[in-house]
């Protein structure tokens, strides 16, 4: 994977939300090409929220990837 440190790129925020609390950017990731960006969230986000969906119900802590686009 081509995860790179610069700001330069495109960025994936990892989200951490909790309730009673809100959510929060907990750390910012940067590709140096859009599909492994597109990936990192879609497999971080597979293993995080499949079983929230399972359960049909919102945990009370929980972190999700957001895919953000060219930085």
């Amino acid at each position: 994977m081509a995860r790179i440190d610069r700001p330069v790129g495109y960025k994936v925020e990892i989200i951490e939300s909790e309730r009673g609390w809100g959510s929060k950017v907990d750390e910012v990731l940067y590709f140096d090409n859009e599909a492994e960006a597109r990936e990192y969230a879609r497999a971080f986000n597979a293993r995080n929220i499949a079983r929230e969906r399972h359960n049909k119900s919102v945990p009370d802590w929980y972190m999700r990837a957001d895919y953000c686009g060219r930085f």
